[in-house]
């Protein structure tokens, strides 16, 4: 008797030290027994991603772009992530940059809608004009009207409309970049790009909408 059971429980254990053994092989089925682990990491960004699954060549591609932002930056990006403080593959899209680096260092002028002076409602229509293709109202009082709900400071996204009180009612406006900068027409520096924890815009902040 003692035999029989000596012989089931040997039986068991044979199974499950199969049972074991078939996915202990099946998941290294799914390694590269040619590629040691420490070849692996040294490779390139394309062959990592080529070895995390099979993709899509236009996935592919996607990550490569993605990959270049963060360490190829262009001269914009590098422009503008010192400015910013950002990594260049967290700044906003390179039209919106471009839209209003065309701008960048422009004097300051009520009522101004040209190179040679603009004020901050002009400003942000142009910027809108040229990097989303979107026709805003000439003044900020209209900006305003026009664009949608309240957006939370939480919730701020790149290109959202940044409205401030600063002669009375809605007076200012600018266009939010990212890490709490925004870019805009000041009176006293021309188009430039100043931080929303500053004192003086901090006090005025009446709040940010969307188009």
């Amino acid at each position: 008797m003692k035999t029989i059971k000596g012989f089931k429980f040997m039986l068991r254990v044979c199974v499950l030290g199969l049972i074991s053994l078939f996915f202990v092989n099946n998941s290294f089925a799914q390694l590269d027994p040619t590629k040691p682990a420490a070849v692996r990491s040294a490779q390139s960004i394309e062959d990592e991603i080529n070895g995390i699954r099979p993709k899509s060549n236009s996935t592919k591609e996607s990550l490569l772009e993605a990959a270049q932002k963060f360490f190829m930056p262009s001269g914009i990006q590098s422009k503008y992530g010192a400015i910013l403080k950002m990594l260049p593959g967290m700044l906003p899209s390179v039209k919106l940059l471009e839209a209003i680096d065309e701008w960048y260092g422009t004097r300051y002028r009520f009522g101004g809608t040209t190179k040679s002076g603009i004020d901050c409602s002009a400003f942000v229509r142009e910027v809108y004009k040229n990097a989303f293709d979107i026709d805003l109202p000439r003044t900020a009082r209209d900006q305003f009207k026009a664009a949608g709900q309240f957006i939370s400071m939480a919730y701020l996204q790149a290109g959202d409309l940044l409205f401030f009180n600063t002669r009375g009612g809605v007076s200012h406006v600018g266009v939010y970049l990212g890490n709490n900068k925004f870019a805009h027409a000041s009176s006293s520096n021309g188009v430039t790009v100043s931080g929303l924890d500053e004192k003086y815009y901090a006090a005025r902040y009446l709040g940010a909408k969307r188009m």
